[in-house]
């Protein structure tokens, strides 16, 4: 690990990772691609269920009606099985508008804005590093190098995923946050509950800071985006939506889905165990979602008066609350990681910073290709690795409370 290594490697990965990329586009047939899995495949789920949702939104979760306009939107090309629609209405609501435009095009504008997400997101991520930090980084290759060569964010370009997206809206409410606009921090969370499970370590954090202006503006958007979805659609695809909700947690058992891809201990755990260890998985993950809940909570309330460099670990643990404790989040996810590390060099770096980046980086690659050859969802081992590190490194410790004023 020296530094030629350190600046050379994201560049040679990034170019081989792009040009597997480009030769799937060569030799695609259809939307088939050239390494066999359906293009985009993510993409079209949403897309569906977009069209579903405009046109027979009472059958928004219905598996037969997914999987027949899944497979009529791609034909001749076959589809394999079926790619379950399992977002809240609201999200088809919000996907109906890319239905305005054909597939191929409303595809290709979804991968630009993703692409143009991801280097706004890398220039952010530049913003929250010191000045000195950011003369030392020149001489290592620029953060937009590392996230376009990072395994999880070429791998959920590929399907089609909002992951881009999720990393620019996480990105910019730490800013805004860093520059005391906490309503523009909320009314970002708030744009981020496409995936609700993101949002609720930001929650804790300004539930236990008072921090009603992030709060308030949160809850304007999480009443008027669901609430505009419920006058369009209807309250009862609520009911079927939490009736199916359960089937999230029987996923990593059921033939077909890339278990090996999700990045949860809940995850991993349900690769090396049968079916029958489900109700014990569960109430593990529960009681993991409290403790470590609880545990930001005092971590947040001990940081509480203290400059927004050093409320870093909070931050970061907020960030790392969803991919610790819920039971599903997917390799792509692990972009979130990004915003995490760069907290932390924000507030001090050291070499155990630079081993765990390093292999966050390098083991996001290695523990997709023996995950996804021993069907054991490896990458889980990736945040969790990162919050021994942070633990390791004294980031977790309960500070004790001070007032400014004293």
């Amino acid at each position: 690990m020296n530094r030629k290594r350190l600046r050379v490697y994201p560049w040679l990965i990034g170019a081989a990772l792009w040009g597997v990329w480009a030769g799937e586009i060569l030799t695609r047939r259809g939307w088939q691609g050239g390494l066999g899995p359906i293009l985009g495949s993510d993409f079209v789920t949403l897309y569906g269920a977009g069209l579903l949702y405009r046109s027979h939104p009472a059958r928004l979760y219905d598996p037969e009606a997914q999987a027949q306009i899944q497979a009529a939107l791609i034909a001749p090309t076959p589809y394999p099985g079926l790619n379950p629609f399992i977002s809240p209405p609201y999200v088809a609501m919000a996907c109906s508008l890319l239905t305005t435009m054909p597939l191929p095009i409303a595809f290709a504008l979804w991968n630009g804005l993703t692409l143009a997400w991801v280097l706004h997101a890398a220039a952010g991520l530049r913003r929250l590093l010191p000045e000195d930090m950011r003369r030392a980084a020149r001489s290592f290759p620029p953060i937009s190098v590392l996230l376009l060569s990072f395994f999880p964010f070429v791998a959920g370009w590929r399907v089609g995923q909002n992951h881009g997206l999720t990393l620019w809206l996480a990105t910019y409410l730490l800013i805004s946050s860093q520059a005391r606009r906490p309503g523009l921090a909320g009314l970002l969370a708030g744009l981020m509950l496409y995936k609700p499970q993101f949002v609720l370590g930001f929650l804790i954090l300004w539930i236990t800071w008072k921090e009603w202006r992030a709060l308030a503006a949160f809850g304007a958007i999480a009443l008027l985006w669901p609430g505009l979805s419920l006058l369009t659609g209807g309250g009862s695809l609520y009911g079927e939506y939490l009736s199916r909700s359960a089937f999230l947690l029987s996923l990593p058992w059921v033939e077909g889905f890339p278990a090996f891809a999700l990045v949860t201990p809940y995850g991993l755990l349900a690769t090396l165990l049968p079916p029958s260890a489900r109700p014990a998985l569960q109430a593990a993950s529960a009681l993991g979602l409290l403790l470590l809940g609880f545990g930001l909570a005092r971590i947040a309330a001990s940081l509480r008066n203290q400059p927004w460099e050093r409320q870093a670990p909070a931050w970061m643990l907020a960030i790392l609350y969803p991919l610790l404790v819920f039971p599903y989040a997917l390799l792509h996810d692990l972009v979130l990681l990004a915003p995490v590390l760069t907290l932390w060099a924000a507030g001090g770096p050291s070499r155990r910073l630079l081993r765990t980046a390093v292999g966050v980086y390098m083991g996001a690659l290695v523990f997709s290709f023996l995950g996804a050859l021993t069907r054991l969802a490896l990458p889980a081992l990736l945040p969790t690795g990162v919050l021994i590190a942070m633990a390791r490194e004294g980031m977790l410790s309960i500070r004790p409370h001070r007032d400014p004023a004293q």
